[in-house]
């Protein structure tokens, strides 16, 4: 695997130096609600900016149940899936001018194997297919907004 300059990258973003599973932990309310306000400060919102995104514990448990299984076939794979990756999308090209509440963002979330690769990889045509995409925005098209404000 070639080497990268992280000189440039975020924190938290260079290259993986330890398993896929130990990244991710739990936050408490309080970190989680600031993280949501200084997201807000940054998109000048009126009210009518979605910054959150739903999915059923349904869709979730199904798409945890589809990466087991890959990870239990017989035979076993040769690379296990040990991690998920989130990726922020979009339902149509930007167009300028566009109000922000017409402008629909999107989430959708793919199995990384133990190297940090995605299955399948997103710019590729693969045979095999577990992603779990098309939540629904909330809130704001919500009936209720997140008690963490």
């Amino acid at each position: 695997m070639a080497t990268n300059d992280n000189s440039t990258l975020p924190a938290g973003c260079g290259d993986l130096t330890g398993t896929v599973q130990n990244n991710g932990g739990p936050i408490d309310a309080t970190t989680a609600g600031n993280y949501i306000k200084d997201y807000l400060s940054g998109v000048n919102d009126k009210g009518d900016h979605n910054y959150g995104y739903l999915f059923g514990l349904s869709k979730v448990t199904d798409f945890l149940a589809k990466i087991t299984a890959y990870n239990t076939a017989t035979p076993p794979p040769t690379t296990q899936i040990e991690g998920v990756r989130v990726y922020l999308g979009r339902k149509a090209p930007l167009v300028t001018g566009t109000p922000m509440e017409k402008i629909m963002d999107t989430l959708f979330m793919i199995p990384v194997f133990a190297d940090g690769n995605d299955l399948p990889i997103v710019h590729f045509a693969d045979a095999i297919t577990i992603i779990l995409g098309d939540p629904r925005p909330c809130p704001t098209l919500c009936s209720q907004l997140s008690s963490l404000l």
